[in-house]
């Protein structure tokens, strides 16, 4: 029966692979490398595209984010001796016409930084003194773990109220509740005591951005938040640098701008009106000499796009390279057969001489060659799979098995064995029986 002669030629071929074991293992090693890589490769891209993708949602897709830029030519005047002031950057203003003119805007977050020194007992750390509205979690999908953000009344009243970032709260106050407990936010000319409301987490280090920088160089990620009418009240528009060796004073009305639209179908045609409404006051104002670029604008929703696109010409190239070590399996494969059509010479003669068809040899040893195939494939994705698991659950990585890389590792192992194993096998089906049966 045709089911009785391919259990035959299964246990002939299972009989073939024991007696030669290591041989078989090193033809099987090709396929396991190759199928390993390609699930490896392609989950690490996943993990590192997975990661970039959520710090670039956790800005928004509906956002776009502008934020003032000391132009090149910054035009700076000399206040007296070793100091000097610079003006640039959005104004509030900016803010109000973007509301009001360009179509699909659902709402205007206007954001204030300087850098302060905060300091709780004997505790001081340097931060970020941010002045914002209440709704600034909305925007950037913050996450309050304690107390209450920033509300509508303490933005009227200009309290001293305000909210701390998780690692600078727990660096303050180590071991103990901060909320309800003063904090001292010192700066050049003055201190001013706030009083904690709030511990915020921030989603991702790209929301931090672009950061303050100490004098050493090194970013300041201890935010602290205040609302934007006591920001102004408190210290006004004129951040006072002293790293560069003399008084610099830069005078910023707005560090940032965020604006949601309704839908993200709305963001990218509103960009050229975006530019217009804050290029024109800005050509109006220095018509006779010019106007400098003092503000950037950064597209969430564009970077995810680009980013997606990457991703896809980054999972090729490694499918690429992992292939080229599945072909390498698959010329070893051929090599090991042709050597064992080789040696089998003798019995490919007999069988022959006894009745087997020309169609029979090559069966057998295709069937010999899939089997290689599927247990060097089999290993391959057990092993790709449990070093993605170490590395997403041990390591702390993220690390994204997907089953199209599976099915197209494995399919690809199967496929390049039977490709290459087809030549051996068609070589010992045709060879002369009694040539085969006079071979030593």
């Amino acid at each position: 029966m045709p089911g009785f002669s391919l259990l035959r030629i299964i246990q002939v071929g299972f009989k073939s692979l024991r007696l030669h074991k290591l041989r078989s293992g090193l033809t099987m090693l090709g396929m396991i490398i190759g199928v390993w890589a390609v699930i490896t490769l392609v989950a690490i891209g996943e993990g590192a595209s997975r990661d970039a993708q959520e710090q670039i949602k956790a800005l928004g897709a509906q956002n776009v984010i502008i934020r003032s830029i000391k132009p090149i030519s910054d035009k700076v005047q000399l206040q007296g001796e070793m100091q000097w002031e610079a003006i640039y950057g959005l104004k509030n203003s900016d803010a109000v016409r973007i509301q009001e003119t360009i179509p699909g805007v659902k709402r205007v977050l206007p954001i204030l930084r300087h850098r302060k020194n905060v300091m709780h007992g004997r505790r001081a750390k340097d931060c970020q003194l941010i002045g914002t509205f209440p709704h600034y979690p909305d925007f950037t999908k913050a996450n309050l773990v304690a107390g209450e953000f920033l509300n509508e009344i303490e933005e009227s009243r200009k309290e001293n109220t305000c909210v701390l970032t998780m690692s600078l709260a727990g660096f303050l106050f180590p071991g103990k509740n901060p909320l309800g407990q003063e904090v001292i936010v010192r700066g050049r000319e003055s201190q001013q005591v706030f009083k904690v409301k709030g511990i915020l987490q921030e989603r991702a280090d790209a929301e931090k951005l672009p950061q303050a920088s100490d004098p050493a160089g090194h970013t300041i990620l201890a935010n602290v938040y205040i609302p934007l009418s006591t920001f102004k009240a408190l210290y006004g528009i004129k951040d006072i640098d002293l790293s560069v060796g003399s008084v610099a004073v830069n005078i910023v009305e707005l560090s940032e701008i965020r604006v949601e639209f309704g839908s993200v179908e709305e963001v990218i045609p509103a960009l050229p009106l975006i530019r217009e409404a804050l290029d024109k006051p800005r050509r109006r104002a220095g018509a006779s000499e010019g106007v400098d670029t003092d503000y950037e604008i950064q597209v969430p929703i564009n970077e995810l796009n680009a980013l997606k696109a990457q991703k896809a010409r980054d999972t090729r190239m490694l499918l690429y390279i992992a292939c080229i070590s599945l072909l390498v399996g698959g010329i070893g494969i051929m090599n090991i057969m042709l050597a064992t059509v080789t040696e089998r010479t003798r019995e490919i003669g007999v069988r022959r001489a006894l009745g087997a068809t020309r169609a029979d040899i090559t069966v057998q040893f295709l069937v010999e060659t899939l089997m290689l195939s599927l247990i060097g494939g089999g290993i391959g994705v057990v092993g790709g799979w449990g070093f993605a698991a170490f590395r997403h659950h041990i390591l702390n990585t993220t690390t994204i098995v997907t089953d199209w890389s599976v099915i197209v590792a494995f399919g690809l192992s199967v496929m390049i064995g039977l490709f290459f194993g087809l030549y051996p096998a068609r070589r010992a089906a045709h060879l002369d029986p009694i040539e085969a049966l006079r071979h030593a």
